[in-house]
């Protein structure tokens, strides 16, 4: 039987500050590198993309979804307010978690956890990066939901086939780069070969032996 109590959503301050500096911050750049890439061309190459990203950051923000549980339904509002969908809590047939971290190991480094609740007809996604009591919610979605392990090990094979693969075309081209950059030394040559097959190796590792997502 799902709880009856309301729960809203609260998003995370350091997102939504992230969003707001780096599109005012981009746009700006952006629209200054085109005005005086009239001149200079390679600076308008520059500025293009700056806008444009600028522009995803508030696209994405205005897009920012503020969940609202509450009466045995998952509302979907806008962060004006603008309620956009509204689904009942009955249509969730499932749900998958996946932690992910990224590839960094320095001040950079971070892990978070994605939450999936499955229906008939759709997938919703809601990430811990983004809901500052995405605990909460996430203990009132999955109540009587089953946890879908085949969708987390998909995922988890996928996403170790596409580093796998993109290392070794990585260790390929930068091995032959090296090679046509470099002299005809023996020591050279085998230094490179070495650095190659690092990630060939590493990637190739990481396609025959790819894991399980679920914890």
């Amino acid at each position: 039987m799902r709880n009856p109590k309301e729960i809203k959503s609260i998003p995370k301050i350091s997102s939504i500050l992230l969003l707001t500096i780096g599109g005012i911050t981009t746009i700006v750049l952006g629209i200054k590198s085109m005005l005086i890439g009239i001149e200079k061309p390679s600076l308008l190459i520059i500025g293009i993309p700056l806008l444009a990203f600028g522009l995803y950051c508030f696209y994405w923000l205005l897009n920012y979804d503020v969940l609202l549980i509450s009466n045995g339904k998952l509302i979907f509002k806008s962060i004006t307010g603008y309620t956009k969908k509204t689904i009942s809590l009955n249509e969730l047939k499932s749900y998958s978690e996946i932690e992910k971290e990224n590839a960094s190991r320095a001040l950079a480094h971070r892990k978070w956890k994605d939450l999936t609740l499955i229906s008939e007809n759709f997938n919703y996604k809601l990430s811990s990066t983004s809901y500052s009591n995405y605990q909460e919610l996430r203990d009132r979605l999955i109540i009587g939901l089953k946890r879908d392990t085949k969708f987390e090990n998909d995922w988890q094979n996928k996403n170790s086939t596409q580093i796998g693969i993109g290392s070794i075309l990585f260790g390929l081209f930068f091995g032959y780069w090296l090679l046509k950059h470099s002299g005809n030394h023996l020591n050279e040559i085998l230094i490179i070969v070495l650095i190659t097959s690092v990630f060939i190796g590493g990637g190739a590792y990481l396609i025959i032996n790819r894991r399980n997502a679920s914890r």
